[in-house]
């Protein structure tokens, strides 16, 4: 399906869950059939099947987002470094601890095509001291500051492009990414999202490249041309804050959305047939 900016394409959402997460996260898709995603201020690790079915388990630490580990466990990020998890129990064990400013805790995160894990970080006052990490292994290096809240990152197909959120700038950029290296460069803003709108929170990119970002605050998920920036499509969500997305099941063609709770809407996941697959998910090397 394509769109253009006066005439995205719209699609609706319809939910998965009736409980309500506080703030749902991080949604991952485990190619075992499984997808997962956190409830931050509540302590949860849910998961659920594309039959509907799954369970829900209480975190010993509060976690922001998760991704798939080289084994069982899935790669929790926490208010201060990175974590292994054990899906089954909630348990966690530490693996890397970053070097946060003072009064900036870990927010957001994903895997980029090599297994490395890029984590950025926040203010609760949006204060222009986040930065955003690369988790190579053990080794960390820090590949950007300045941040106000660093959210939602991907890559494009080739792995050339990293799409980047800072929510408290209102932009979505794109930077020049050399995958043998994670180094970046040339940064450009591919969108802006006017605060009257709405905030860019997470994101994901599809097997053609486009992007796609949940808006807070709006109510919708769009679908952004990864060149001009242009929306193509907008999937609406019954819920006035979505915060992430991710493709999932079988075949990688359904949109999932986790959003949170306001004023008694929202906090459900949500689901949409988008007409595109995603990209399958990518794991966490441990001996880079």
């Amino acid at each position: 399906m394509i769109g253009s900016e006066r005439s995205p394409v719209l699609c609706p959402a319809e939910s998965v869950t009736t409980a309500a997460s506080e703030l749902g996260e991080s949604p991952l898709w485990d190619p075992a059939g499984v997808l997962y995603w956190v409830d931050i201020p509540g302590l949860r690790l849910h998961n659920v099947m594309p039959s509907g079915s799954g369970v829900s388990v209480g975190l010993d630490v509060r976690i922001s987002a998760v991704e798939l580990g080289p084994g069982d466990d899935l790669l929790a990020v926490t208010e201060r470094g990175l974590a292994w998890l054990d899906p089954r129990s909630g348990r966690t064990s530490p693996v890397v601890e970053l070097p946060l400013e003072p009064g900036a805790r870990m927010n957001d995160a994903a895997i980029d095509p090599r297994g490395r894990c890029w984590a950025g970080s926040a203010t609760h006052d949006h204060r222009r001291i986040g930065s955003l990490f690369c988790v190579a292994g053990r080794s960390v290096a820090v590949a950007a500051r300045g941040l106000g809240m660093s959210n939602g990152l991907d890559w494009s197909p080739d792995g050339q492009v990293l799409y980047h959120v800072d929510t408290a700038a209102g932009n979505i950029s794109a930077w020049r990414y050399r995958p043998a290296t994670g180094e970046v460069s040339g940064r450009r803003v591919l969108r802006h999202v006017s605060s009257r709108v709405g905030l860019p929170d997470g994101l994901t990119v599809d097997a053609e490249g486009a992007v796609w970002v949940a808006i807070w605050g709006a109510g919708q998920v769009w679908r952004l041309d990864p060149v001009s920036g242009e929306r193509l499509m907008t999937v609406d969500v019954p819920a006035a804050c979505p915060t992430s997305c991710v493709f999932g099941g079988p075949d990688l063609d359904v949109l999932y959305v986790t959003s949170a709770r306001q004023d008694g809407d929202g906090g459900l996941l949500y689901r949409a047939e988008v007409g595109v697959r995603g990209i399958p998910p990518r794991r966490f090397v441990e001996g880079f």
